[in-house]
Parts: structure tokens; sequence; C-alpha cells
């Protein structure tokens, strides 16, 4: 009978410790879990993160590729400005030249007959 009741001790405490086993388990399992979850949202962070980054580099290269763009675009049309203006500039000169021209023969004869007789 003594020999039943140590065996049912024996019995009773390696429940408990059993017990205490699985119970302990079960704290380590929620405590993974708790860190697996942080783990993840704080990946989740990071990644969001990273892609507000990418985001905004690309937005700043579109910017500056568009900026340059426009920069050459704005030169070429001071360029095409520039050669506009200098042609009118060339054909007026021109004109002005022949102009003289034609005038000269009368300029001199002018010249010729009221400041020479003067003299």
């Amino acid at each position: 009978m003594v020999e039943n009741e140590n065996r049912n001790q024996e019995s009773s405490m390696d429940n408990v410790d059993a017990e205490a086993l699985l119970d302990l388990i079960v704290a380590k399992e929620e405590e993974i879990r708790a860190r697996i979850k942080k783990a993840e949202h704080e990946a989740e962070r990071l990644i969001e993160e990273a892609k507000l980054d990418a985001s905004v580099l690309r937005r700043e290269a579109r910017e500056a590729e568009i900026g340059e763009d426009m920069r050459e675009s704005e030169l070429e049309r001071a360029r095409i400005e520039a050669e506009k203006v200098t042609r009118e500039i060339e054909v007026e000169a021109e004109e002005i030249k022949v102009k003289g021209m034609k005038n000269i023969d009368e300029a001199v004869s002018l010249i010729m007959k009221y400041v020479l007789p003067a003299l």
C-alpha cells in the first residue's frame, strides 16, 4: 500500500513536472511568436521606408532629367532666335550698305556743289 502511494506521488509529481514543462514550452512559444511578429512589423516598416526613399530618388531623378531637357530645349530655342536675329541684322546691314552706295554719287555731288565752292 505504501508502495502504491509512493507510485501515485511519483506519478503525480511527474504530471506536475510535465505540466510545468508544457507551460514553459507554451510561454517560450508565445515569446518567440511575439518576437517574430515584432520583427515582421520592423521589416514591413523598413520596406515601406525603403520604398518611400526609392520613390523620392526616382522623382528627383525625373525632375533633374526634365530640368536638363528643359535647359537643353531653352538653349536650342535661344540659339535659333540668335541665328534669326543675326540673319535679320545682316540683311538690314546689307540693305543700308546698298542704299548708301546708291546715294554716294549724289552725296559726292552735293558735297562738291555746296562745300567746295565755299573754299
